[in-house]
């Protein structure tokens, strides 16, 4: 009796050992990844353009006008206008739709193409701030070649519309559509050129208390992140007039973020600026 017990716990043992080992291989293929195929693909759309492309619309919100929806979308107030049988001074209401694209068979008076630095967050794109660049003097600036006939100057010329540290340059290719210029609060902030000013507010994401100025039917100046304006839409400006405080408005330090933009492109503005 003995011996037949004995062989029996030893059988149990084994088949004990067994199934334990079973247990551990089903376990191992059940943890194993499955098949390529058997995957499931993410159904998220890929991100939208950051430039604004035919077929897009611009929803007006109150204190927009053509200039302001224009400058966000990277054209000129002036095609956008005509896009839509309007006049770029026209006023605009809230709800109202803006079209962002010329239609079918209609002829631009020269190729207009979105600016690469805008961001979009509506049907209108949204522009992200400058980024900051490493610091340097703005006594340290190079300029650059100057510009062919197509893209003169203003007449009056141009002036640097505040003097202090350059901490932003212009990079088409990191999308930093102007020039960051670091301050003190509340220091003058002058206009660039002679010109009118066309957009003076806060309702441009990205760009604190803004103002816009048209010098010409090809040139505008931007002037962003201040603490105050002292000029309105409509107002004529002369070259070194006193149009805005700077400030720290969408902004996490004093300075002026100031573009040129040439047929609603930005351009780097140390190619027209004088040398400092």
């Amino acid at each position: 009796m003995d011996l037949f017990t004995g062989l029996f716990n030893k059988l149990l043992l084994i088949a004990l050992i067994l199934s334990a080992l079973l247990t551990v291989a089903c376990g191992t293929r059940q943890s194993t990844p499955a098949p390529v195929s058997h995957i499931q693909l993410s159904d998220d759309p890929l991100p939208k353009p950051r430039t604004t492309y035919p077929g897009r619309t611009a929803i007006v919100k109150s204190g927009d006008n053509f200039y302001s929806i224009s400058f966000l979308a990277g054209f000129r107030a002036q095609d956008v206008a005509r896009w839509n049988d309007s006049d770029p001074d026209a006023k605009l209401s809230p709800g109202q739709k803006i079209r962002l694209y010329p239609p079918a068979g209609a002829k631009s008076e020269r190729a207009v193409t979105p600016s690469a630095a805008e961001d979009s967050r509506s049907d209108a794109a949204k522009v992200q701030p400058t980024a900051p660049a490493a610091a340097q003097t703005t006594a340290a600036v190079q300029p650059q070649p100057a510009v062919s006939r197509s893209g003169a100057a203003p007449k009056g010329g141009w002036s640097w519309p505040v003097r202090g540290e350059l901490v932003g340059t212009f990079s088409e290719q990191h999308r930093r559509s102007g020039i960051d210029i670091a301050g003190e609060l509340g220091t003058p902030v002058q206009v660039a050129a002679n010109g009118r000013v066309v957009y003076a507010g806060s309702g441009l994401i990205g760009y604190g208390r803004i103002i816009i100025v048209k010098h010409d039917e090809r040139f505008l100046t931007v002037y962003a992140h201040n603490s105050r304006l002292v000029v309105n839409e409509g107002d004529n400006v002369r070259r070194g007039q006193k149009i805005a405080e700077m400030g720290n408005t969408d902004a996490d330090r004093v300075q002026l973020h100031f573009e040129i933009r040439l047929d609603g492109k930005p351009v780097n503005p140390l190619r027209f600026l004088p040398k400092a």
